[in-house]
Formats: structure tokens, sequence, C-alpha cells
């Protein structure tokens, strides 16, 4: 089975999956650095191609049984751009490095940790009883909301059991899901969510239903002291209204992950948004970075190997996306 790695996130698979499958799979790496002439005998020859994108711009893959995609996302793949024989394949695994990010997030928020050491070791001691300081929050009977309850709200709305926490959820078709939400409805519950959460987690896929979903007017249904936190796509909340409600205090903060614009080769320190998130001290943000932990990617790459054993021996496959036609 001639395999084809594309791209810098495919790499590793080179060492993977010659331990795993030896010489029962040929194994080729491709990068855009590579000639035009060397890049078109490589689609040509590739039979199992695993890369974040594919699109009209690639030379034909006439040969190709299956596109593995090493992310859940299909943002830069053209489905259509690929030949009819192709199965298409994605992989998971990610919900445990995101659901560690956003309690993360929620506890730095609640507590302090990291901003009350650093303060801290500058001599202030703002926070202490023993100066009659201000107490803080704690987490437990507090209310999360999901939007999308998937294999990541579901991470997190476990968690959140465990802090005796709240959890509200909505998913584009609701059904009996464990763990179990304190409450469960589809997206036209949203306006019965926004107003009665303290933590409002985005973690639903990005598509036309999505899109924008989060804009003026529902974050200003929000509770003033609520924090929106986006761990799925940043275009689900729209960009400017986002900014103004956290710029003009209409919500109490953001934890931000992931973002509308990401680095280029002609960009690579471009900012992520156009509106000046950077400013503002009521958000965090970091650079799309929730869901890459080693865990995940050891377990991706046992996924890929799984697909790749289907694909040799006629077993079946997981995680299929589109079929071969």
């Amino acid at each position: 089975m001639n395999v084809l790695l594309n791209g810098g996130i495919a790499r590793r698979g080179m060492e993977i999956l010659s331990q795993r499958f030896g010489d029962r799979v040929n194994l080729r790496h491709m990068s855009d650095e590579d000639s035009p002439q060397t890049r078109a005998e490589n689609m040509a020859w590739a039979e199992f191609m695993v890369s974040v994108d594919y699109g009209i711009h690639m030379p034909p893959a006439p040969n190709l049984r299956l596109l593995q995609i090493p992310a859940s996302g299909l943002d830069a793949v053209d489905v259509d751009a690929l030949p009819s024989q192709t199965t298409v394949c994605n992989v998971y695994e990610h919900e445990v490095a995101i659901a560690e990010y956003t309690f993360n997030g929620m506890l730095e928020w609640v507590v302090g940790l990291a901003r009350r050491n650093v303060a801290f070791k500058g001599g202030d001691w703002t926070g202490t009883p023993s100066t009659g300081g201000e107490t803080r929050g704690e987490l437990a009977g507090m209310t999360i909301g999901c939007l999308g309850y998937g294999n990541i709200g579901r991470a997190i709305a476990k968690r959140a059991k465990a802090f005796d926490m709240k959890v509200m959820a909505l998913t584009r078709t609701p059904r009996a899901l464990d763990p179990k939400p304190d409450f469960l409805g589809g997206y036209d519950a949203l306006p019965q969510v926004l107003g009665a959460v303290d933590f409002f987690i985005i973690c639903c896929p990005l598509t036309d239903d999505t899109r924008g979903m989060i804009g003026a007017a529902e974050l200003a249904a929000m509770q003033p002291s609520a924090v929106v936190i986006n761990v799925a796509r940043g275009h689900i909340a729209d960009e400017s209204a986002l900014y103004h409600a956290l710029r003009d205090g209409v919500i109490a903060g953001g934890i931000l992950d992931t973002w509308y614009h990401y680095p280029t080769a002609d960009d690579p320190n471009i900012r992520p948004s156009r509106q000046p998130f950077h400013e503002l001290e009521n958000v965090l943000m970091t650079p799309h970075i929730s869901g890459w932990s080693e865990g995940q990617q050891i377990r991706r790459w046992e996924k890929t190997g799984d697909n790749l054993e289907a694909l040799l021996t006629g077993g079946d496959l997981i995680n299929v996306i589109r079929p071969s036609r």
C-alpha cells in the first residue's frame, strides 16, 4: 500500500506508521516546498493519503482510495475535488485535551492562580483574608452552557459534574446522551440557555447553521457576569459583536482559543482578528492550542493506523465522512 503523508502535521506518521506496519506499506512525505513534478508524482502514486487539506490546486490522485484527515475539521478539504472512488475519514481524540483546557480557563477565571502568583511575587497581598481581602468564587454551583454536545461537549460536561456544576447543553439533534445534562435542547433553545449560564462554551462544528450564531443579540442576552469560551471555530461567534461585547462590558470576559485569521507563509505573525482583542484585560487568548496534546497525537495516529489496517485487510473503516462513490 502506498501511503503519502502531506504537510507538517502528517510528518510524525513516518516513524509511527513505519514501526507499526513495516514493509507492508510504502511511506513518503510531501510538503509545499517540493517541486511541482515531485508533488505530481507523489499524488499519482498515493493510495492512502494523510492530509489536513485537499483541493483542486493539488495534482490528480487517480489511485487514491482513502483520504485520512488527521483532525476533526474539514475546513481545508474540498470533498468535491476528490476522485469519486476516494473514501474520506477523520479523527477526533481531542476532547480530553480540550476539556482540560476549558477547565484550566474556568479555574483561572475564578481562582486566578497564575495572575495571583505574578502579583504576589511582586509583593501584592491582595485577596488574603489576613487583611480582609475579598473572597473569590467557586466553580461548584455555577452553570455551564455547551453549544454543541458531541465528544467535546460531553467531555466537558463529565468534568463539570465532578465539580458539582450544572450543565445545560444544545445540540443539533437532541437525544439521550451520557452524561445526561441538566438541560438538553436543540439549537432553537439557545435563548433559554443564554441568560442562565456563568460560562457559555462554544464547542460545536462550524456549519452554515452555526456560522455567526452568537451575535450582538445573543451576547446581550447573557448575564453581565458571563464568560464566553470558544474552543470550536472563531466564526461561530461574530467577530465584531464579540469584541464590542467584551470591550463594553456587556459580558464579563472571554477565553478564546479559535480565531478569524491564521498564519500563512506570507504573514506568519498575523493578528488573529481584525479587532484588537489583545488589548482587552478581560480576555484570555491562546493560539488554537486547546486540543494539541501528546495524548491526542498518540490516539489520532492509532486511529489512522487502524484505518490503514482496515484498508489492507478489508476491515471496517472508522469515522467515515464520505464513502467512495
